[in-house]
């Protein structure tokens, strides 16, 4: 899901960035007539009428022409640059600079000037619009498709923030972890932020791998209670008894599920124990322990919070020293409350 996640994420980005870049390069050129300044009178004078010619775009146009109904008759009174001239019924601007516009007053006898007189307006590389109104010129395509991508990221790119900040926190808690996962124990993200984390230093984990065993260190007296429906299942050569020591330095019961994760067994064991006491849990490895890693999966209990997925790992060679090592040490099995339940439970 996090590979689909990142691809899903890098594509929309792509298409976002390639919409701006599109948007910012579209050229925006526009003209509207929308004051008149001064209305032919009686004593000769002439109506004076405004003509806005407004560049939106990101970049300059050159040579605008704006066309004029040739049926008016009309002069050039005065522009707010000074490179404005009339060609017969053409007005002629060199430039206009990226959002910027271009005013041009001009006097004629006709009183009905306005945007529909305007017949068109273009530059060398683009033909604009001629708008009614100066509200009718719409916005900078690229700027304002920038500012509505920014809204519209802020809740995403915060929440990838906060998974940033969460996994670096996590990257940190880790390293604090060090000597845990040294000894095989890993999934422990459910483990750094809870309440049984709280109760440990970083060198301790409540449950660690004390001893291994095989079923000839046990005596017909001393089968553990947890392993008495299938000890005669249990192989003396192949088989080997993971026995877990449980430390619970909580003020409250720790229940401690645990079973094998790889192989054929996968019967899951649970153990109980008391606030501030120790406890052990034996996990019976069947078939060929001497090739790969057995993996065991812990779950625990804590004021009915559940954590889970906990592996520990350890290596087969690892597994046989250790069942050499012990091989001369007894183990009543009896020291210990723990039951078998019927079924995983994961």
């Amino acid at each position: 899901m996090d590979v689909l996640e990142n691809i899903i994420v890098a594509s929309l980005a792509i298409v976002m960035t390639s919409l701006i870049a599109v948007l910012y390069h579209i050229r925006q050129l526009y003209a509207t007539a929308p004051v008149m300044f001064q209305k032919k009178s009686d004593s000769g004078y002439d109506s004076v009428f405004q003509i806005v010619v407004t560049n939106r775009g990101n970049q300059v146009e050159e040579n605008i022409e704006l066309e004029i109904d040739p049926s008016i008759t009309f002069e050039i009174v005065a522009a707010s640059v000074p490179d404005v001239t009339k060609d017969g019924s053409t007005v002629r601007i060199e430039r206009i600079h990226r959002k910027n516009e271009v005013i041009v007053l001009i006097s004629t006898t006709e009183i009905h000037f306005g945007s529909a007189t305007i017949l068109s307006v273009s530059s060398n590389n683009v033909s604009g619009r001629v708008c009614k109104t100066p509200k009718d010129i719409p916005f900078n395509y690229g700027m304002t498709s920038l500012a509505i991508l920014l809204l519209l990221s802020a809740f995403p790119v915060g929440y990838y923030i906060y998974q940033v900040a969460g996994y670096v926190g996590d990257k940190v808690d880790e390293e604090k972890l060090a000597p845990v996962t040294k000894e095989g124990w890993s999934n422990l993200d459910e483990y750094q932020e809870s309440d049984l984390r709280k109760s440990y230093s970083d060198q301790e984990f409540p449950v660690r791998l004390s001893q291994v065993k095989k079923k000839q260190d046990y005596g017909n007296d001393s089968v553990p209670v947890s392993l008495k429906d299938e000890w005669d299942n249990i192989d003396k050569d192949k088989d080997a008894l993971l026995q877990y020591e449980i430390n619970n330095k909580t003020a409250d019961n720790l229940g401690v599920m645990a079973y094998r994760r790889n192989g054929n067994a996968t019967r899951p064991y649970f153990a109980e124990v008391s606030p501030l006491s120790k406890g052990v849990i034996i996990v019976p490895v069947t078939g060929q322990t001497d090739s790969g890693n057995v993996q065991v999966e812990f779950l625990f209990r804590l004021n009915d919070e559940w954590l889970e997925k906990i592996v520990h790992s350890i290596d087969a060679q690892k597994l046989q020293e250790m069942k050499n090592e012990d091989a001369s040490k007894t183990d009543g099995g009896q020291s210990f409350k723990a039951r078998k339940l019927a079924s995983p439970s994961k």
